[in-house]
């Protein structure tokens, strides 16, 4: 069954006028923002060793892969060939690690979504009796 309505459009309903400036804050960034925030969190230190070993490991792999296609012995050509797939493992595992910490900061960011909503509602529910 889809969804007609959209839940962010829901909660502005719910909330007052005046807490419509709150919720402009939390807007959906876009992916050069989301990777922008992973090195203000607090794991900010792992971000830069996880990039650096991610750059690194990806020039390694450029490097071997280089060399496997110069060479002409087929026992160099395995050695080069296990370093790019290596490099290149390595690498993308790196490239996983940051996707997922993005979609951690996501999932928290709607976290907080629904805590705002049940804080919102809970505020009103007071109000009320």
């Amino acid at each position: 069954m889809p969804r007609t309505t959209d839940v962010d459009e829901l909660i502005r309903e719910a909330v007052k006028a005046e807490d419509i400036e709150g919720l402009d804050l939390l807007q959906e960034p876009g992916v050069p923002e989301m990777v922008a925030g992973l090195f203000r969190g607090r794991l900010r230190g792992y971000v830069v060793m996880f990039l650096l070993m991610m750059l690194a490991c990806t020039a390694a792999a450029i490097y071997c892969g280089v060399r496997f296609f110069t060479t002409s012995d087929v026992p160099e050509m395995l050695r080069w060939g296990a370093g790019f797939f290596l490099g290149t493992f390595v690498a993308l595992n790196a490239k996983n690690w940051y996707w997922m910490q993005m979609e951690r900061l996501a999932m928290t960011r709607e976290i907080k979504r629904v805590e705002l909503l049940v804080a919102h509602l809970a505020a009103e529910l007071r109000a009320r009796s």
